[in-house]
């Protein structure tokens, strides 16, 4: 059996070293490249994360496969595998807002995450988790808000890279939220997003379009902290499937009704 608690204190580094490669290009400076389209963007920190994180935990865990967002990919012959996004929030990144962060994620055979790290070097924030072993902000503890009342709530949201395609639907359920929450916010991280679920700064996020390397890591954060994840229908969360609602348990079944309203 994985032993989940040494496996998270011997990733712990590595997740911090890729943060401090992160910062030293905001220090140094960096190019920007598109990949789908002009709003998908990928710099020189991206590349240099990876290609560090890959190399360190090919070193400390031979047998695990690795996934990651720019590319890198390693076969399992341990039934694991790291789930890695090098640079979450490339956009803010690019324009030095501070809402950026290094996910890593170990998942089993079945790829539901037993392990989460998510590492915002900006703003001094490591949130960690493992299955089991609670969910902790900078070794403290952390748990899901206790507001109950959507009128009470505070909402994050995320929009796709293909947004101007479904801008309709997207300003339907925006204005749905905003009709019901007490306000929404919107960090551009999906991975920073579902922590500040799990840490009770908002009480539910919702977003499609996403990757397994976005929300792979912070899910079971946030379900060590206590709270829920699933699909826009309600159904068992897939990180392979691009949508979530990620909620403190007590807003949830009503963020799934404003989700699917008309």
């Amino acid at each position: 059996m994985r032993d989940l608690k040494k496996t998270l204190e011997q990733a712990k580094p590595i997740a911090l070293k890729a943060g401090e490669i992160l910062m030293q290009y905001q220090e140094d400076g960096f190019t920007i490249d598109t990949k789908r389209n002009e709003i998908d963007v990928v710099t020189e920190a991206d590349i240099s994360s990876e290609k560090y994180v890959f190399s360190a935990l090919s070193e400390s865990f031979p047998e695990d496969g690795i996934i990651a967002e720019e590319g890198s990919e390693k076969k399992s012959h341990s039934g694991f595998t790291w789930v890695i996004d090098p640079l979450d929030g490339t956009t803010s990144f690019s324009h030095r807002f501070p809402f950026f962060a290094v996910a890593m994620a170990l998942v089993d055979e079945n790829s539901k995450p037993v392990i989460g790290l998510v590492y915002a070097p900006k703003l001094n924030e490591f949130f960690f988790a493992a299955e089991g072993l609670g969910a902790f902000l900078n070794d403290e503890s952390i748990k899901v808000s206790q507001v109950q009342k959507m009128r009470q709530s505070l909402i994050g949201i995320g929009f796709p890279y293909n947004r101007c395609e479904i801008m309709p639907r997207l300003m339907s359920r925006l204005a749905n939220i905003l009709h019901r929450a007490h306000d929404v916010r919107r960090s551009g991280s999906a991975a920073l997003d579902i922590c500040y679920v799990a840490c009770g700064r908002y009480e539910a996020y919702f977003e499609e379009g996403l990757n397994a390397w976005d929300t792979a890591a912070s899910t079971i954060i946030l379900r060590e902290a206590g709270g829920t994840v699933t699909n826009y229908t309600n159904g068992e969360f897939d990180i392979f499937v691009p949508e979530i609602i990620a909620s403190n348990d007590f807003t949830h079944s009503e963020m799934v009704q404003i989700i699917n309203m008309p």
